[in-house]
């Protein structure tokens, strides 16, 4: 009941905060799973570009930027930015880990391929909505991964 909701969530930024929080930690968790157990960083890179295999039901992250009530909330938009940062991370360290193990070019800049990536991904989310075609996202994806290419 409401009285409930208030006790654990006195204001609604504060509901909203956990909300991107929990969201970002699921999706977080999610590509992990995705990427763990694969043998090469290009593999796991792979892995997180799957993520977009099911692009029509959107990002449940990145669909708070499009949130004009998230992105004017100064701890709202903290909350996202922290998912963003946290997950260019993790994609940054799979590139510096291809890289060690020859799965990737070692003249690719690992932040900025990271970023890019990221970038691919939330990309692919948008346009197969847009167009209403899941292979809009897999050819953005496909064409992100052929570009890692070390041939």
């Amino acid at each position: 009941n409401q009285g409930s909701f208030y006790h654990h969530f006195p204001t609604k930024p504060e509901l909203g905060r956990e909300v991107v929080q929990a969201n970002g930690r699921d999706v977080l968790d999610a590509i992990q799973a995705a990427m763990d157990g694969q043998p090469s960083g290009r593999d796991r890179l792979a892995a997180f570009l799957g993520c977009a295999n099911d692009a029509l039901d959107g990002c449940r992250v990145g669909g708070f930027a499009y949130d004009a009530g998230i992105l004017a909330d100064p701890e709202l938009r903290e909350a996202l930015e922290s998912v963003f940062t946290e997950l260019e991370a993790l994609v940054e360290g799979t590139v510096r880990e291809g890289q060690q193990d020859g799965s990737l070019l070692p003249q690719l800049d690992p932040k900025k391929t990271a970023a890019a990536l990221v970038a691919v991904v939330e990309g692919a989310f948008v346009t197969a909505r847009a167009t209403g075609r899941q292979s809009s996202a897999d050819d953005a994806t496909a064409g992100a991964l052929a570009l890692l290419s070390t041939r």
